[in-house]
């Protein structure tokens, strides 16, 4: 079988789905199109098996031997949490490949969603040293620490993160963090379905583990629900959320926290990433 630019079909969702393993982001949705066919020559590099941008046999056995990126999470899972930072591969490559400032009280950020604000010397080198030059990683220790401004982002504007870093640093230094804070939280985690594992760790990945105060009181709900195994309430608990934010400004969060309790009643056949 060769699958390549144009192809259709299931046999492109199974090659979507392998692919994601890798964190390519792609929705299932089987058309071999531009953003699919960027996603086999980044596995192409990752695998060392050189190519053209096409699904051989040869790949595509690779691609299914992988195992699933995270214990807790499916590819499913980490797709969906990383598409709701950067939206797409696409768009990552349009839009995030170079440190952005996303808002007044952040840092700069890198990657999938990587504050540089939380980060010291020793945090950046042990989680990109092995995904970036050391000369990026002794630019990016210039604006460690401290909220962004346009200054700082001007330092460092130029930097390139590539998708496959961004992936690699999100899948073994940031996503087993945010799901311990995440456990930590909400300590029946692990006894949920991987879709709403999912819904859980992507808010907590976006909003923190704190539980204090009323802009907390949603989240100290969700917890009182899961104790008494009252999940079918937790969705309404995560969309009662969007009352923090402002619907003329702040669309993007208040779309998250939708999206979440949609994957927490419909599971991630609602997005395409089964």
């Amino acid at each position: 079988m060769l699958l390549k630019r144009g192809a259709t079909g299931d046999p492109v969702k199974g090659l979507q789905r392998a692919l994601n393993k890798l964190g390519a982001l792609l929705r299932v949705d089987g058309d071999f199109g531009p953003a699919t066919e960027a996603a086999v020559a980044d596995a192409r590099v990752s695998l060392r098996r050189p190519g053209p941008p096409e699904a051989d046999d040869a790949l595509l056995r690779a691609l299914a031997e992988l195992p699933e990126p995270s214990t807790e999470l499916t590819a499913p899972g980490v797709t969906f949490i990383a598409r709701e930072e950067v939206s797409s591969p696409t768009e990552y490559r349009r839009r995030f490949k170079h440190p952005v400032w996303p808002s007044e009280n952040s840092g700069i950020t890198i990657g999938i969603g990587y504050d540089l604000k939380f980060a010291d010397d020793t945090k950046l080198t042990n989680d990109w040293g092995k995904a970036l030059p050391s000369e990026t990683i002794a630019r990016l220790a210039q604006v460690l620490g401290t909220t962004g401004s346009h200054d700082l982002l001007a330092r460092v504007a130029s930097v390139e993160v590539p998708l496959t870093a961004a992936v690699a640093v999100f899948l073994q230094r940031m996503m087993p963090e945010h799901i311990g804070h995440t456990r930590s939280v909400y300590p029946t985690l692990d006894a949920l379905c991987p879709a709403r594992r999912t819904a859980l760790i992507s808010l907590v990945f976006n909003r923190g583990r704190s539980l204090e105060g009323d802009r907390r009181r949603e989240m100290r709900r969700i917890r009182e629900l899961l104790t008494v195994n009252a999940e079918d309430a937790v969705a309404e608990q995560i969309e009662a959320m969007t009352r923090l934010w402002d619907p003329k400004t702040e669309r993007g969060v208040i779309g998250r926290r939708q999206r979440e309790a949609t994957l927490w009643r419909n599971g991630f056949e609602a997005f395409h990433l089964e």
